[in-house]
């Protein structure tokens, strides 16, 4: 399992670096300019190019798709930065210790979420056993919307897109669904965290135009 949660670190990552020009532009009111968001915009992005590609069959789900899915993401991320990558990456060298609070924030949430799930890793308990078998059924479903694996023959009549952003991540990483369903865990928790983080020092900083890195 360790070497799957250093793939869910590394692909996300990666997914939070393509979406950073995205994020950049979108929330350039910001003190941050989003990059507390990059990572959530990046799994958001990239998973529903990979739910609206599978639906209307333009790949199928798999391996395959989730790969088609990032390359639209980065596709859209050059869109986005075109005529702004200096700006950008001056923004970065002056804000570095911004990027790494941040960074290291998410992957110390993550440790120890991941740390707690492997001590408790059974879906069992309130609606978890659903869920596993939600996430399984999308891993397994070549197309969208998925199979319903309580009612053979009939797709899935429920909001399925969370457990679909999670099999993008699987498929990504290689990670079974029975593990995915705990990374998964622990990654939105991570996200979270990073999230009001984000939040918080954009808050701080709007009093004096001053990015803060922690609260005063």
């Amino acid at each position: 399992m360790i070497g799957l949660a250093i793939g869910w670190w590394l692909v996300s990552t990666l997914l939070a670096a393509l979406a950073f020009p995205v994020a950049w532009r979108v929330f350039t009111q910001l003190p941050d300019h989003g990059l507390g968001f990059a990572r959530i915009l990046g799994i958001l992005a990239s998973g529903y190019a990979l739910w609206i590609g599978a639906s209307i069959g333009l790949w199928r789900n798999g391996v395959g798709g989730s790969l088609a899915a990032v390359l639209v993401l980065a596709a859209l991320s050059l869109w986005a930065g075109k005529g702004h990558g200096r700006d950008i990456v001056a923004w970065i060298r002056e804000r570095w210790r911004l990027l790494a609070t941040a960074e290291g924030l998410f992957l110390f949430a993550f440790v120890v979420w991941a740390v707690v799930r492997a001590s408790n890793p059974d879906a069992v308990g309130t609606e978890k056993p659903m869920e596993l078998a939600f996430l399984n059924a999308v891993l397994r479903s070549p197309t969208f919307p998925p199979s319903d694996p309580w009612l053979s023959g009939y797709a899935i009549s429920y909001y399925y897109f969370g457990y679909v952003l999670l099999a993008h991540l699987a498929q990504l990483t290689g990670a079974p669904g029975s593990i995915a369903f705990n990374l998964g865990n622990a990654l939105w928790f991570a996200l979270a965290v990073t999230g009001c983080y984000s939040l918080l020092v954009n808050l701080l900083s709007a009093r004096d135009g001053r990015l803060r890195l922690f609260p005063a």
